[in-house]
């Protein structure tokens, strides 16, 4: 799997410079995503090799599995304008506890919060972080609208 790293994307030069001390609690290097980088997959901008991230990808879930994620975003008609601007962190190699610990210190800081948040998996590995952006935005604005 992936090395330990926190993607930072759409931070200011301060804003990032509040996370890094964060992500240390974690022993997690930050890696700050340029503009430039936003039509690389997930996987490349973390330095991953094509057979790494195959390796990775085939730990994808079942056809079943799938089918029932489906299911739950059926209906999912929010559009959202491009480009995202909104802060983004992609959590990479993270075990659970370390994201709690991270997400529970950036809640405490002077950050308050990151509005865009995943993991990597098997299934983004290879979306370009333009297109993870966008997925996240989605996202956001659901529960934002459900609450």
């Amino acid at each position: 799997m992936a090395q330990k790293t926190v993607l930072a994307i759409n931070f200011t030069k301060e804003r990032l410079q509040q996370l890094k001390p964060l992500a240390v609690l974690v022993k997690a290097p930050v890696r700050p995503v340029g503009e430039e980088e936003k039509e690389r997959t997930i996987g490349q901008v973390m330095g991953l090799s094509p057979q790494e991230i195959a390796a990775i990808e085939n730990l994808k879930p079942t056809a079943a599995e799938v089918a029932e994620e489906q299911k739950e975003t059926a209906g999912d008609s929010i559009v959202i304008e491009e480009p995202v601007t909104q802060e983004a962190i992609v959590l990479c190699g993270f075990e659970n506890k370390d994201v709690h610990t991270l997400l529970d210190a950036i809640r405490g800081s002077r950050l308050k919060s990151v509005p865009l948040k995943a993991m990597l998996t098997p299934h983004n590995i290879s979306w370009t972080v333009q297109y993870m952006l966008t997925e996240l935005a989605k996202e956001y604005a659901y529960f934002r609208q459900k609450r």
